[in-house]
């Protein structure tokens, strides 16, 4: 969530993207809320959607020190021999998952998932 501010995920996005089990986001979630450190943006069918709540001084403090630190290993050069490919970049990292890509932050930012659509095709017509 901290890669991408502004973007709203469900529970399963979170728990995906962060290799915890559901039920245990699902109490996460609960904890900050009441802490005011996510937000509640909207629901869709029955998923709703969280984003980090910019606005309480714990998650600003928090974006700046990443921020510091992402700045320091640019400084010291750490991004630039980046893999040719990030297919390449993916197999290099352990526990890396396929449904993500490599960010400017060396780490794996999401991808939103959207159904795949696929075209109908028409049936030959048949003579009676």
């Amino acid at each position: 969530m901290a890669d991408h501010p502004d973007f709203d995920y469900t529970i399963s996005q979170m728990a995906e993207f962060a290799d915890v089990a559901r039920p245990t986001v699902y109490k996460l979630v609960a904890e900050l809320q009441g802490q005011d450190m996510i937000t509640f943006t909207r629901s869709v069918g029955d998923s709703k959607f969280y984003r980090l709540n910019v606005a309480n001084p714990r998650i600003v403090s928090m974006l700046q020190v990443d921020f510091e630190g992402i700045n320091k290993e640019l400084a010291a050069g750490v991004y630039d021999e980046m893999p040719a490919s990030a297919k390449e970049f993916a197999q290099s990292r352990p526990g890396s998952r396929s449904r993500a890509r490599p960010s400017i932050r060396g780490r794996m930012a999401p991808v939103r998932a959207y159904p795949k659509r696929t075209a109908r095709r028409k049936r030959p017509k048949t003579s009676d």
